[in-house]
């Protein structure tokens, strides 16, 4: 009887045990959007000891150990309102909750921040590839301007046979330069290598490249088809660095650092060499390119500084054929700007002069070897003054354009009846803006500005609206509309050619004036954010262009009078680009997609079949290789390009078997049309561009004289698929009658060294 009794008497006064713990689980989740609220703070604190932890990047939460019972829970972060709730934990159970945490921004005090009015050209930082990749996309299809500056326009003499309708020579790109290209505020017209051999880019050099294919602010004058603003990186001036490459190919070379206590400057420079690439090119390796860039920035006092920028390059193609045995293709940029920032009335004034010139050359008449020169110079003066009122920002300001085109053809030597051509034409805007941004709503921003331009000759007053809105649909993606109207002079393209009755006498060619051409876009994108480093965007456009230059030529059948004339166009575009990139982590890439649709109506009448559509395709992957190497691939496509003929007959005659002979034919010089000329030369070359290229590297780091070396030696493939794409054709020279391609690429391997010190 005694040992039932103690165990009862045990039992009754011992303490009860506490239930067995439990745990909680889940996410924390925005309540506006649903997506994660990372790095929230989530708590019980009504324990003896509060439990807590910090969610992660994705949201999760996990609190072990939880007392059996009712509790209360919280969860909080910066920028949120706070959740508290009260949850019931089974003994040993686990319980698993989402949190919705309502959006609230934090009020915070006025807050009065000074900054160095210079800093926006004193940014050392390189643009990731990645960031490039949609202006890059767009040099594929981008003509090196033989045919811009009236270098394409069909030449014959009176005492000549017509040329065989396939004799011709093509360039890939459209015949006409309705771009606005910037390079630190300076005009240029192709500042990138058309071969694809090196970079269409210096990706090192390059602080930003911004593409504006429809929308583009009211400080942008020009621009009818697309506006890119490079903006170069200012030189490191805590030290001084070298860094460079050699290869089979070709060589870069890049030195920064400081001069003295408040300027720095950076040097570089690009050329393709080809001494490597002889045993790959039958015949001798026929491209050429160089280019250098120097910047010098200098602080004035605390908060102004001026930067000064100079930009040079050459590029050439050898087109070796039994009729051009020597003739080559070249043209090449020079540019300069020198810019002003500071403060001025509480505000801040940017202050730029800039120059550009342009020249093309190659060999237009194939039967008297003429060669022909087209000349393009520009200068560029705008004053811009900025302030921000609260939630709105305005710029204002005026601007200045002179350009200046002269064509020019000098015969190889003297012959009877033989062109020669000096010409010229001027054109002159000056115009004032007001771009106005501002901030109605947290989720919605509006922008619109004005430009009023005057273009001379003939004084014409013109108005250019602008106007865009941005509405942020989350935390991680915003819609954009943007709709404008843009204006810029265009060259008025030939042929016109003055008959004479004397043959022995000297021809003139007499191009016309420059024309005032105008477009309206209408453009809608979606950003959005996927995950960390990673963002999906598609845009769509829409754009009418009025007043643009056609030539009508007739071959006198149907009672129309043979010859040529110039028309002006009405054209229509619209299509789609779709982009996918990552800029940052170990693994950067990115991938384009552009597809875009041209039709036209002849002199402001009925629609007719000019119509033309392509494509492009760019893709890019870089990261690491293996314990220490690194790799990267690069691919393009492209359908449907244009191909401008910069060597035909200004009258076609009917080929000898009577297959083709229609009442006329047109030309379109749009840049974003296929050259229009293809009905009057059947044999345009039609094939896609493709192009894959690969390389790997292995860095290696030392140290020397108390500086840090790195040598990188690398191995790149061109053409991988060995696709005999190039810039040149020449219709009519084989059998077949098939286009043949000039100056291509074959496969090439080249093996280099890159070194920084």
């Amino acid at each position: 009887m005694l040992l039932p009794l103690a165990l009862t008497a045990l039992a009754v006064l011992a303490p009860p045990q506490d239930p067995q713990p439990g745990m909680l689980r889940g996410r924390v989740l925005s309540a506006q959007t649903g997506a994660p609220v990372s790095y929230a703070r989530v708590e019980v604190p009504d324990t003896p000891e509060p439990l807590a932890t910090v969610a992660d990047s994705a949201g999760r939460y996990v609190l072990r150990r939880v007392p059996a019972g009712l509790h209360r829970l919280r969860a909080s972060r910066v920028g949120h309102a706070p959740l508290e709730i009260e949850v019931f934990v089974p003994p040993g159970q686990e319980v698993v909750l989402d949190l919705s945490l309502a959006l609230r921004p934090v009020a915070l005090p006025p807050v009065t921040a000074r900054a160095n009015a210079g800093s926006t050209i004193s940014d050392t930082t390189s643009a990731a590839p990645p960031e490039l990749a949609p202006a890059t996309i767009h040099t594929i299809d981008a003509t090196p301007g033989v045919a811009e500056l009236g270098l394409g326009t069909t030449l014959r003499t009176p005492s000549t046979e017509p040329a065989d309708p396939s004799d011709v020579l093509y360039v890939r790109g459209a015949p006409a330069d309705l771009k606005l290209v910037l390079l630190d505020g300076a005009p240029v017209y192709s500042p990138f290598h058309l071969g694809g051999l090196i970079p269409a880019f210096e990706p090192d050099v390059l602080r930003s490249a911004d593409l504006y294919v429809g929308g583009a602010p009211a400080r942008y004058d020009g621009g009818l088809s697309y506006v890119l603003d490079l903006e170069t990186r200012a030189g490191r001036r805590n030290d001084f660095r070298v860094s460079g490459a050699a290869d089979l190919v070709s060589g870069r070379l890049r030195l920064e650092g400081p001069l003295g206590e408040r300027a720095g400057f950076l040097i570089g420079g690009r050329a393709v060499h080809g001494a490597g690439a002889e045993w790959a090119v039958q015949g001798g390796f026929p491209y050429a390119y160089a280019d250098g860039l120097g910047r010098v920035d200098v602080s004035i006092g605390e908060e102004s500084a001026l930067g000064l920028t100079g930009f040079w390059n050459h590029e050439s193609v050898r087109l070796g054929t039994s009729r051009w045995p020597h003739a080559a293709a070249e043209w090449g940029n020079r540019s300069g700007s020198l810019r002003f920032n500071g403060p001025l009335a509480g505000g801040k004034v940017e202050l730029t002069a800039a120059f550009g010139g342009y020249r093309a050359r190659l060999p237009l008449d194939t039967t008297h070897q003429v060669p022909t020169d087209g000349t393009a110079r520009r200068v560029r003066l705008n004053a811009e003054l900025s302030r921000t009122n609260g939630s709105t920002n305005i710029r204002y300001g005026v601007s200045y354009d002179r350009i200046a085109i002269a064509y020019r053809t000098q015969p190889a030597s003297p012959a009877p009846a033989t062109l020669r051509a000096d010409a010229s034409a001027v054109g002159e805007v000056a115009g004032a803006y007001v771009d106005v941004g501002w901030q109605p709503a947290r989720a919605l921003t509006l922008r619109g500005g004005l430009r009023t331009d005057v273009f001379a000759p003939g004084a014409k007053v013109r108005f250019a609206p602008r106007i865009s809105a941005a509405l942020l649909l989350s935390e991680r993606a915003v819609l954009r509309l943007a709709a404008g109207r843009y204006r810029q002079f265009v060259r008025s393209p030939g042929p016109l050619v003055l008959p004479t009755e004397d043959a022995a006498k000297p021809l003139v060619y007499t191009p016309p004036p420059l024309t005032l051409a105008s477009a309206s876009h209408v453009v809608l994108g979606l950003e959005q954010e996927l995950a960390d480093a990673l963002r999906l965007g598609v845009e769509g456009f829409f754009k009418v262009f009025e007043d643009v230059p056609v030539v009508v030529t007739s071959t006198g059948r149907d009672d129309e009078p043979s010859g040529a004339r110039t028309e002006l166009s009405r054209a229509h575009a619209s299509g789609v680009d779709l982009w996918l990139r990552r800029s940052r982590g170990r693994l950067t890439g990115w991938l384009g997609y552009s597809l875009s649709w041209i039709w036209t109506v002849d002199g402001g009448a009925t629609a007719s079949d000019l119509f033309s559509g392509r494509q492009m395709l760019s893709a890019g992957a870089a990261g690491p290789l293996g314990g220490h190497g690194r790799f990267s691939i690069r691919f393009a496509y492209g359908a449907g390009l244009p191909y401008s003929a910069l060597a035909a007959d200004d009258v076609m005659a009917p080929p000898p078997d009577g297959t083709f002979a229609p009442a006329s034919v047109r030309a379109f010089s749009g840049v974003e049309m296929a050259n229009q000329t293809a009905p009057q030369l059947p044999d345009a070359p039609d094939e896609p561009y493709l192009r894959l290229d690969a390389e790997i590297s292995r860095p290696w780091t030392t140290r020397w004289g108390g500086r840090t070396i790195t040598i990188t030696p690398y191995l790149k493939v061109l053409n991988a698929l060995n696709r005999r794409d190039a810039l040149f054709y020449h219709a009519g020279a084989a059998a077949d009658g098939e286009p043949q391609p000039l100056a291509e690429l074959p496969f090439l391997p080249v093996f280099g060294v890159e070194w920084t010190f």
